[in-house]
């Protein structure tokens, strides 16, 4: 029997260098508000894939704003970039409970029969958590809030820009982009030798900021901009199951220090913090390499030509927009 083919997914925005800014920064919280609609319902329908796909069409939002803010209305980013973070942690929420679960099941076939027969307290915990988190996400998207912020960056998306906005994404592309290339560089080289979590997670935080920022702009780029691309996805790949390695290690080390917990369960709990650390300490000795390959002088002067060069080509055309993907 032939297997039906996955749905495709969307391929994103293609942006011009001769777009205006303002213009493309509206086409770009429109693809990403549509990728949030396509994820609402299955996310409110308890869908694991659904509330992380919800949660990264969240976070791309945010982070769009983020990157645009020099061209756009600054009151309007503000109050934007708050509400969406109160409605990013009401996805995480359940999204991390989601990790948990996945990361115990996991690493429960390598425990020791009689450690793993008694996890069940643990696993009732994460359903009765998530459960709790699932419903309080449900109740944050019934909100008039939630609907008033998603209204408003509707509205702004479909808005056309002043007439003053005369920018084109090519000329602003490099300095928007330099900003964020620092903070990754001065984030990965504070690190050294022996990586601390808080300084990984730092560093997660800001290349996924680039990353959001090399992916609009690939348009504009070319090989080296790909390649940046490639060595960040493994570096966040890194540090990601890093963070969630010791995120459940911090929320299993609360579980245990409840009173309510069977003693065989402790037992549970300590054989899987000690796993989750292994796995961290593993992660840790990879990182140095990874972030070698990226932090390379010939790979970020590539980057930042190639854009400076689409920029210098500009041609004195009106500004058009290609979008691609429902």
């Amino acid at each position: 029997m032939a297997v039906a083919p996955a749905p495709a997914r969307p391929v994103g925005v293609i942006l011009s260098p001769d777009d205006g800014a303002a213009l493309a920064a509206r086409v770009v919280v429109r693809f990403h508000l549509r990728a949030f609609a396509r994820q609402e319902q299955p996310a409110r329908d308890g869908d694991v894939e659904g509330v992380h796909e919800l949660r990264v069409a969240t976070r791309r939002l945010r982070a769009a704003l983020r990157f645009f803010a020099p061209v756009l209305p600054a009151r309007f980013v503000e109050n934007a970039r708050r509400e969406i973070q109160w409605l990013a942690s009401t996805i995480g929420a359940v999204r991390d409970l989601d990790v948990l679960g996945q990361l115990v099941t996991a690493r429960a076939p390598r425990l020791d029969p009689d450690v793993r027969s008694a996890l069940g307290p643990i696993a009732i915990y994460i359903h009765d958590r998530r459960a709790a988190t699932h419903a309080a996400l449900v109740e944050a998207l019934d909100s008039a809030r939630c609907r008033r912020l998603l209204d408003r960056l509707a509205a702004f998306a479909e808005s056309m820009p002043p007439r003053r906005s005369q920018e084109t994404l090519g000329e602003v592309a490099p300095s928007l982009l330099r900003p964020l290339l620092r903070a990754v560089l001065s984030a990965g080289r504070g690190i050294g030798e022996n990586p601390q979590p808080e300084a990984l997670h730092r560093l997660r935080v800001r290349g996924k900021r680039l990353r959001y920022a090399l992916e609009t702009l690939r348009g504009l780029g070319g090989k080296h901009v790909v390649k940046m691309l490639r060595r960040l996805v493994a570096l966040q790949d890194l540090i990601g199951d890093h963070q969630d390695a010791v995120t459940a290690m911090e929320r299993l080390r609360a579980y245990g220090a409840t009173a309510e917990v069977p003693p065989a369960t402790l037992l549970s709990v300590g054989a899987l913090v000690e796993g989750f650390g292994r796995r961290a300490r593993k992660l840790r000795c990879r990182f140095p390499e990874t972030w070698r390959r990226l932090d390379r002088s010939r790979l970020r002067t590539g980057l930042q030509g190639e854009l400076v060069r689409r920029r210098a080509r500009r041609r004195p055309l009106p500004p058009r927009l290609r979008a691609t993907g429902s």
